[in-house]
């Protein structure tokens, strides 16, 4: 099994628990990157909007993976615009599992990890599971024992 981990990072949280996923699991990670910054407020306003912005290069061909692993934040409940730019540049994704990982300010109700498990099941991929993690923890340095239950959780899905 070659899992790739795609994560978008803006204050260093969801890359953070991104790594230690990847060290764990012995992934590949890719780093989502724009390719122009922008004042974050601006940020929030296009995951609101749904929009997509350009990112820099990283791997978005899945031919040599069998999973991927999407690592994000939340703004606003919404998916992050240059995790959108991603989701619509993958190639080779059907037939591939997939799961994804929020990092969020708060648990409440938010729209992210459904558009990406929606947008990908219609691509074809199989969804293995879901986590989020709130950014307090990750602060605080206390979220591995939960990534650790996602991780057991989402290797028995590998097996079935």
């Amino acid at each position: 099994m070659k899992i790739l981990i795609a994560c978008y990072s803006y204050s260093g949280n969801t890359l953070k628990v991104a790594q230690k996923l990847k060290n764990d699991l012995k992934a590949d990670l890719t780093e989502i990157k724009t390719i122009k910054d922008r004042w974050y407020l601006l940020k929030v306003w296009d995951s609101l909007r749904g929009n997509q912005v350009p990112i820099k290069q990283c791997t978005s061909d899945l031919r040599n993976y069998d999973t991927l692993i999407v690592c994000c934040p939340v703004w606003a409940g919404r998916t992050p615009a240059a995790v959108n730019e991603y989701l619509s540049l993958l190639k080779n994704a059907k037939d591939n599992n997939f799961a994804v990982l929020v990092t969020a300010g708060s648990d409440k109700n938010q729209k992210a990890t459904i558009y990406i498990r929606e947008y990908l099941s219609e691509q074809g991929m199989k969804f293995m599971g879901q986590i989020l993690i709130l950014a307090e923890d990750v602060q605080k340095d206390d979220f591995s024992d939960k990534l650790d239950i996602f991780i057991k959780r989402f290797q028995k899905e590998q097996e079935d």
